[in-house]
């Protein structure tokens, strides 16, 4: 029997700053302006007022010779805490962002549990798994740099900082 998911990942990011204004690059969707190698698009607008049902077209160009294409759609959204996607595509699954206020610090977690249905992935996973999941930690990276510099502030903790792809030989999670 099949897991839920493939891989299930939890990145957590700290920057000085307020959490309204990291809502402001996260809860928009539009990563592609501040995340060096994703680039986004407006697929579908809903009619909702919240932007609940919008759909965002994703093109994420990794540290390895791929690219990953997915659509995601908004789930749920809650000004400036939490937004929650469902994703189709490459990848499968889905995705929240979380934001907390913690004095002066902007603490911001994201989880992400997705399938992959690319059949090259699919088929080599298992042996590729370590380099797979370095390389999600790779864009990751990617990720918090670019918000701290959007923000103009200072990146205070990212636990996806792993810089060395691991030996393949390696079990991790």
């Amino acid at each position: 029997m099949r897991a839920a998911y493939d891989y299930s990942f939890e990145t957590n990011w700290e920057f000085e700053a307020d959490i309204r204004q990291v809502w402001s690059y996260i809860g928009g969707v539009e990563y592609g302006a501040w995340w060096p190698g994703v680039r986004t698009e407006l697929v579908h607008k809903s009619p909702s007022p919240f932007g609940i049902g919008n759909k965002y077209k994703f093109d994420i160009r990794t540290k390895l010779p791929y690219t990953l294409t997915f659509v995601a759609e908004v789930a749920a959204r809650r000004v400036p805490e939490s937004l929650a996607i469902r994703a189709t595509g490459d990848l499968e699954g889905r995705g929240a962002w979380t934001l907390e206020q913690a004095g002066d610090v902007a603490q911001v977690r994201y989880v992400w549990q997705v399938n992959v249905t690319k059949p090259w992935m699919r088929m080599l996973g298992p042996a590729l798994r370590p380099l797979f999941i370095w390389n999600h930690d790779q864009v990751m990276r990617e990720g918090a740099k670019g918000l701290a510099n959007a923000l103009g502030t200072k990146l205070r903790k990212s636990d996806k900082l792993r810089m060395q792809p691991p030996r393949l030989d390696q079990t991790t999670r």
